[in-house]
């Protein structure tokens, strides 16, 4: 009797399923529009963060913490620098129009460049201040070392008295 069921059951053919698409008799494909830049040329003299980061790169401009020069500088380091530089002495970045009239940041690039030599002379007064007031403290260590062990050498070598 299950069959009986079945077989009631009216199942379309594949050739009843075609798929209707409705095209209008107009649709013709229109050109593709050439896409335009989203960013224009800078000024010269300008450079973004991004090229700053390879000119320093070319220039051997940035060393790692061993001294070694670095021959890449990523750009998240560059952007990095302008968002935590201090405030007696701000990145030089401004915003600019560039070839197409869109707002960019920039950098000029002889600006960035002094302010980068600036940046790694503090740098490098901080690390020798650093080091000398290690070299302070060491100093005043060995120093109250020596003390204690010829106090100690003091108090064994005193004569004993006679009785």
């Amino acid at each position: 009797m299950a069959r009986e069921k079945n077989a009631d059951v009216d199942v379309p053919e594949a050739e009843d399923e075609t798929p209707e698409t409705t095209t209008p008799e107009n649709s013709e494909k229109e050109p593709k529009k050439a896409k335009e830049p989203a960013r224009g040329d800078l000024p010269d003299g300008y450079v973004t963060p991004v090229g700053l980061a390879k000119i320093l790169g070319e220039k051997g401009l940035q060393k790692n913490r061993e001294g070694e020069v670095l021959k890449e500088v990523k750009p998240q380091m560059v952007y990095s620098y302008i968002k935590n530089a201090p405030k007696d002495d701000p990145f030089p970045i401004e915003n600019i129009k560039d070839s197409i009239g869109k707002d960019r940041q920039a950098l000029q690039l002889d600006k960035a460049l002094e302010w980068w030599n600036r940046k790694n002379e503090r740098t490098a007064t901080k690390k020798a201040n650093a080091a000398a007031k290690e070299k302070a403290k060491a100093d005043k260590a060995s120093k109250a070392a020596a003390e204690k062990t010829e106090a100690s050498d003091a108090e064994e070598t005193v004569p004993a008295e006679a009785e």
